[in-house]
C-alpha cells in the first residue's frame, strides 16, 4: 500500500522551523511524492488536518480554573506556565512537538503548501477539480495563519501600526528554503484575508461533509478574521454571506428535555437522537475542526465568573455540571462546575451559524443599529433558553446591548477557541477593557493586566534566529 506525503513529516518540519540553514532536498524514505489530483485530495481529506488545536489556547483563557496548581511548584510544566501566563510555556522537546501551536500549525501549513504548489502539475482530473483543491488548501492555510497570528502576533496599538510583528509567512513546501522573517501583524492579516477570498472564489458553496472546507465555512472564517481585525463592517458582510448559505439554528428545546428532582433541582438530558452530539449531524456547524483531543475541554473546571454568562434556564447548561458529578462526593462539594463532566462528546471549534449571528449582532452595534443587533441575539436565545422561561432582551442603551452580546458570546462559544482572542481584542478597550484573572484554590488571583506582553505567546526558542525575533 502506498504511503503519501500528507502523512506528517514532523522531523522535516522541525528542521525547517528550527533554523534558516539549508537541508538536503531528499525524498523521505517510505513516502512517494503526490502526482495525481486524487493524491492531493487525499492530503486535504486527511483527518489529521481537522485536529489542529492544542488545549493550551483554552487554558490561557479566563474561562478555565485549575484547582491543582499551587504557586511556585512544578513551574516548568506546560499547564502551570499557561495558567500563570508565563513566557515560553512549550519549552521541553515533547511539549514543542505535541502541544506547541507553532509546531502543530506550521506542520499543517506545509501540507497545504504542498497542495497549492503542486496541484497545477498533477494529472488525472479537470481544471475545475484542481481549482477546488487549490481553493480548499488556500482556506486551510489561512485558518492556520489565523491562529498563529492571534497567538504569536503582537497586538497593534492602532489601525496603522506597522511595528507590531506577526508571524513568518511560509509559502514554500521545500525543506531547503529558508524560513522568512516575521511579517507585520497587519501584513499577516492581509495575507489571511487574501487566501480566504481567493479560496472562496474557487470552492463550492457546500460539500458532502463539513469536515471538508467549503464556501459556507470559509465565509465563517472570514467573518472571524475581520472581527479580530476590528473591521466590523466587513465582518458583518462576511457573516451575512455565510448566513445566506446556511442560517439554521437548532432549537435546544428539541434537543434536550428538563428533568426535575423532588427537591426542585432541575437538570437537562439529551433527547434520543439529539443531533448536537454528533458534529457532522449538527446543522449549525459550517466547518468542523477539533482540538487534538476531540472532546476538547471535557472534564475541565470552569472559572466562577464564566457561570454568570448562563441564565438559570439556559439549556446550554447541560454541559456544565457540579464537580461532584465525577467523584460522587456531594457532601464536600466546593461549589465548582465541570465542563461536560457527565456526558462528553466530540464538538467542533470551527465557525457555526450561531457564531455568525453573534458577529452580525456585534457589527450592527458598531453601526449603531441596536434594535437589529438585539433581534439577532434574541433569535439565538430563543433557540437556547427553556421555552417556558424565554424573555426577549430590550434595548436600553448602547453599553447594555453590547454587554448582552458579549455575555452571549461567552456562553455560546465556551471552550471553542475564541475566548483568548476576545480577551486580546478587549483587554485595553476604553469601555470594556478589564484585568483578566486566574484563580488558585486558596483564593489567590493571578492577574493579567491590560497591555501586558503576555497577551502574546513567546515564540519557541528553537525557532529564534537572526531573522525571527522573540516577542517581549
Amino acid at each position: 500500500m502506498k504511503k503519501y506525503l500528507y502523512t506528517t513529516l514532523l522531523v522535516g518540519i522541525l528542521s525547517l522551523l528550527s533554523s534558516c540553514e539549508k537541508y538536503l532536498d531528499i525524498k523521505p524514505k517510505g513516502y512517494v511524492i503526490p502526482q495525481t489530483v486524487e493524491d492531493y485530495e487525499r492530503i486535504l481529506n486527511d483527518i489529521s488536518l481537522t485536529k489542529m488545536l492544542a488545549d493550551g489556547l483554552e487554558k490561557l483563557s479566563d474561562d478555565y480554573y485549575d484547582p491543582a496548581l499551587v504557586e511556585g511548584t512544578d513551574v516548568t510544566a506546560v499547564d502551570y506556565r499557561l495558567y500563570f501566563w508565563l513566557p515560553s510555556p512549550y519549552s521541553q522537546p515533547d511539549d514543542f512537538m505535541y502541544a506547541s501551536y507553532w509546531n502543530l500549525l506550521y506542520n499543517q501549513i506545509y501540507q497545504y503548501n504542498a497542495v497549492i504548489n503542486g496541484i497545477d502539475g498533477a494529472s488525472g482530473a479537470t481544471e475545475q477539480r484542481k481549482n477546488i483543491a487549490r481553493g480548499r488548501a488556500l482556506v486551510g492555510r489561512a485558518i492556520c495563519y489565523y491562529y498563529l497570528n492571534n497567538i504569536y502576533g503582537q497586538i497593534p496599538k492602532t489601525a496603522d501600526d506597522q511595528t507590531a510583528l506577526g508571524v513568518p509567512l511560509v509559502v514554500s513546501n521545500k525543506l531547503t528554503d529558508h524560513l522568512p522573517a516575521r511579517s507585520t501583524t497587519w501584513g499577516t492579516f492581509d495575507f489571511i484575508v487574501n487566501d480566504l477570498l481567493t479560496g472562496i472564489s474557487l470552492i463550492p458553496a457546500s460539500s458532502p461533509s463539513n469536515y471538508q472546507i467549503n464556501r459556507m465555512g470559509a465565509y465563517g472564517w472570514l467573518a472571524r478574521t475581520y472581527l479580530t481585525m476590528k473591521d466590523y463592517k466587513k465582518a458583518q458582510q462576511a457573516a451575512v454571506s455565510a448566513l445566506e448559505l446556511n442560517n439554521t439554528l437548532l432549537d435546544y428545546n428539541s434537543q434536550y428535555e428538563v428533568q426535575r428532582t423532588t427537591d426542585g433541582t432541575s437538570f437537562y438530558v439529551p433527547k434520543t437522537g439529539a443531533s448536537i452530539m454528533t458534529p457532522q449531524l449538527n446543522p449549525e456547524n459550517m466547518h468542523i475542526i477539533f482540538f487534538s483531543y476531540t472532546r476538547g475541554m471535557a472534564f475541565q473546571q470552569l472559572a466562577k465568573q464564566t457561570l454568570d454568562a448562563f441564565d438559570t434556564h439556559d439549556l446550554r447548561r447541560i454541559n456544565i455540571v457540579p464537580s461532584y458529578s465525577t467523584t460522587g462526593d456531594v457532601k464536600n462539594w466546593d461549589g465548582r462546575f465541570i465542563y461536560m463532566g457527565v456526558r462528553s462528546y466530540e464538538y467542533s471549534a470551527g465557525p457555526t451559524t450561531a457564531e455568525m449571528y453573534l458577529i452580525l449582532a456585534e457589527s450592527l452595534v458598531h453601526d449603531q443599529k441596536y434594535a437589529e443587533a438585539l433581534d439577532k441575539i434574541n433569535l439565538l436565545r430563543k433557540n437556547r433558553i427553556e421555552q417556558a422561561y424565554y424573555q426577549p432582551l430590550v434595548h436600553e442603551n448602547a453599553r447594555k446591548t453590547m454587554t448582552y452580546i458579549l455575555k452571549e458570546r461567552r456562553a455560546e462559544l465556551l471552550f471553542k477557541s475564541v475566548r483568548w482572542f476576545d480577551m486580546r481584542r478587549f483587554q485595553n478597550d476604553p469601555e470594556f477593557g478589564f484585568t483578566a484573572v486566574h484563580e488558585l484554590a486558596n483564593g489567590q488571583l493571578i492577574k493579567l493586566a491590560p497591555n501586558s506582553p503576555r497577551y502574546t505567546m513567546s515564540i519557541p526558542d528553537r525557532a529564534i534566529n537572526d531573522q525571527i525575533t522573540q516577542n517581549p
